[in-house]
């Protein structure tokens, strides 16, 4: 019976150390590295608790949205603004995210920002 909990246990540390590294890897900013501008954000910033902040582009207005995200199944997600919705497929691969906008045909790269390397952006 120890046996079995142990076993248990450990699972279940396993999984939940598994899904904290998957979002943990969202977090930060992500600027646009790819894809047409009008259709584009300049920029994704994601922070703790599915929290995100959007820069669009020139083009699209220039202003800043911010919200919350959930998932919604494999790697479709819903962005709320509180007072809109978009939703996005994201596919995130080391430090590059692939954004595709529902009814959009365009894919949109970005590259993960470190901080580190340019801290006067």
């Amino acid at each position: 019976m120890k046996k079995v909990l142990m076993i248990s246990a450990m699972s279940a540390f396993v999984l939940a150390a598994c899904g904290e590294e998957k979002a943990s890897s969202w977090n930060g900013e992500w600027k646009n590295t790819g894809g047409e501008k009008s259709v584009c954000r300049k920029s994704f910033t994601f922070k703790g608790q599915k929290n995100f902040e959007i820069q669009n582009s020139r083009v699209q207005g220039g202003e800043q949205s911010s919200g919350t995200y959930k998932h919604i199944e494999s790697n479709d997600y819903e962005f709320d603004y509180g007072g809109g919705s978009d939703n996005f497929t994201n596919i995130i691969e080391k430090n590059t995210m692939k954004v595709h906008s529902s009814g959009k045909d365009t894919i949109c790269e970005y590259t993960k920002v470190d901080k580190l390397e340019n801290p006067w952006e």
